[in-house]
């Protein structure tokens, strides 16, 4: 299973990267939306990136543990 994670979170990471900043790029170029939208927004985008980034260290802490 661990071996599964491994090779799919990088895929995951690369989708939810680009889904959000093809998001953000669409609703930025909205004449409606405020800067205050479109902080929130890239707010969003940087705390889905924190949560890769956390899972992945936790997947690599859990392979120390194991050797």
């Amino acid at each position: 299973v661990k071996d599964q994670v491994s090779r799919i979170l990088p895929r995951i990471e690369e989708s939810v990267n680009a889904t959000l900043e093809a998001e953000v790029l669409t609703r930025s170029s909205q004449s409606s939306r405020t800067s205050y939208a479109i902080a929130a927004d890239l707010s969003e985008m940087e705390l889905e990136k924190i949560l890769i980034e956390k899972m992945e260290g936790n997947k690599s802490i859990q392979r120390s543990d194991e050797q």
